[in-house]
Order: C-alpha cells, then structure tokens, then sequence
C-alpha cells in the first residue's frame, strides 16, 4: 500500500539536457539506428539548395476549416475504429490528396503512394514524458494507396505504422521531395489550481465567422507540399497546405476540398468504399 501510495521519483536537474545530449552525439557518432531509435536527424534545410530548380515554381497556399458537424464525424470514427483522432484526420486527408490526384491520371485506378515527412514526439525514453525539452523529431514514412485501398484501410494501416513506429530516420538529402506533416493539438486538460486551458484564439482573431481570406502565392524552391492539421479549439480544426503549383496544380486543390469533404462523411458511414475510383467493370456492377 505504501509503494502504491509513493509519490514517482523526481528527474533529476540536467537530466533533460543529457538525454537530449546523448540523442545528439548518437548521431554524429554515427551510431544505428537499430540500436539507437531514438537519435536526432540533424533536420538541416542547406540540402535543398543544390537541387533547387532553376525556374522557381508557383507556391500557394490554401486553408480548409472542418467545424462542428465534420470534427463530430471524425471523433465518431476515431472512437468507432480505435484509432486517434489526429490519426483519422491524416486518413482523411490523405484519402483527399490521393483521390483528386487520381482525376488527373490516364488510369484513376493505378497505384500511388504518398513519401511523408513527420513531425513525430520521441518520448519514449525512461521519464521523458515529464521532461522538459524538445523531444520530437521528423521522421519518414511512405503511405501506399492501391486499387483495392478502402478509407478504413488506409486509416488502420496508418494508425498501426504510427503505434509500431514503422518510420525510418529522417533522410536530409530527400528532404525537399517529400510531403512534410505537422499536427498541432491542443493540450484540453485544465491545468493548475486555475484550470488554464490552452488556447490559440490571438491567433486567428475570430478568422472563423469572417471572410475567408485570399488565396497567397508566390515563387521558390518548396517540397510538393506541407500540410500543417491545427486546432483551433475543441470543435474547430485548420488544414493548412503550402504547395507547389508544378506537383499539385489548383484544379487539383478545388478537387481536394471536395474530396476532403466526402472522405469525411464516407469514413463515418461507408468505410469501405475505396479510396480509388472503381473500375468501369465494378460501377457498372453497381
């Protein structure tokens, strides 16, 4: 009853900075990432400068707001499937991208697959979970979509390669061929004797009832695309995606909005449709 009752011990002062340390020369040293999962990547953007294009590409910028009704049908899914919600999110996403690229193919049904960069938390360390300190990292991962891909497919397949840490180390000389993923939740626990919530309402200045803003551009070397998941508040999610016009043009964008909508919808009450589009054969069997 007594160790049950025993507060946890303590973390030492600099044990932080150590294990960040260690991580650190982990790395330069060279040593496996077998034996060393939890190593930094050196995140280093100077490789992008060799294999910048001379004709700099279109880079825009377009902002999706998912509310009440589509982050109910999320948290629906993400309960029903058990699986996280930001997880069921991606899917979602993911499924967006996949199918409106496929309106652009000669053959909607032939195979893609998505290279993803990650920002993942590395907490997997003895008491690094009450450390303070920047214990996440980016990793890879590439998300295959098939002719026979169904939406629940894709979001277990997904939710399984983030739980069994199915990613390899950051590679920085692919860094700017690769999608780059951030998901941004807020922390909804009260805190303190005040029960402080987070939140990010200074910065979006009441964006969710006022005219959509315009679209931005502009010219550079960027990757394909970053998509950035935020939360506004507990009912309210911004997908925010940072793209090149020479990969995803914006017709291809229009087409994902729509897709994003039905992928939500349909995980919810059709998860087995296909992320694909079916073959003449199978909508005719329709």
């Amino acid at each position: 009853a007594e160790a049950a009752d025993a507060e946890p011990a303590g973390v030492s002062y600099g044990a932080t900075f150590e294990a960040l340390q260690q991580r650190f020369f982990a790395t330069v040293e060279g040593r496996p990432a077998l034996t060393h999962p939890d190593r930094v990547s050196l995140r280093a953007t100077c490789f992008d400068g060799p294999w910048a294009p001379r004709r700099q590409p279109w880079v825009y910028n377009h902002e999706v707001l998912l509310e009440a009704g589509a982050v109910d049908c999320l948290r629906q899914s993400s309960k029903s499937y058990g699986v996280p919600f930001d997880v069921a999110l991606l899917s979602v996403v993911l499924a967006a991208t996949f199918r409106s690229a496929a309106a652009f193919r000669s053959n909607p049904q032939e195979s893609a697959s998505l290279p993803l960069t990650l920002y993942v938390p590395m907490r997997d360390g003895t008491l690094n979970d009450v450390m303070v300190g920047l214990f996440s990292d980016w990793r890879d991962a590439t998300v295959p979509c098939t002719a026979r891909s169904t939406l629940l497919g894709l979001c277990v397949d997904l939710a399984d390669a983030i739980r069994q840490r199915r990613w390899a180390m950051f590679d920085p000389m692919q860094n700017s061929e690769r999608v780059l993923v951030n998901i941004l939740p807020l922390d909804e626990q009260p805190r303190g004797v005040q029960r402080f919530r987070q939140t990010r309402a200074h910065e979006y200045h009441g964006r969710r009832g006022g005219r959509g803003r315009e679209r931005k551009a502009w010219k550079g070397a960027h990757r394909p695309m970053r998509i950035t998941l935020e939360q506004e508040a507990p009912d309210a999610w911004w997908v925010s995606l940072d793209v090149n016009a020479d990969h995803y043009s914006t017709s291809w964008c229009r087409g994902f909005v729509r897709e994003l909508r039905r992928s939500v919808e349909e995980l919810l009450v059709e998860p087995l449709a296909r992320v694909l589009p079916p073959a003449a054969d199978d909508a005719e069997d329709r």
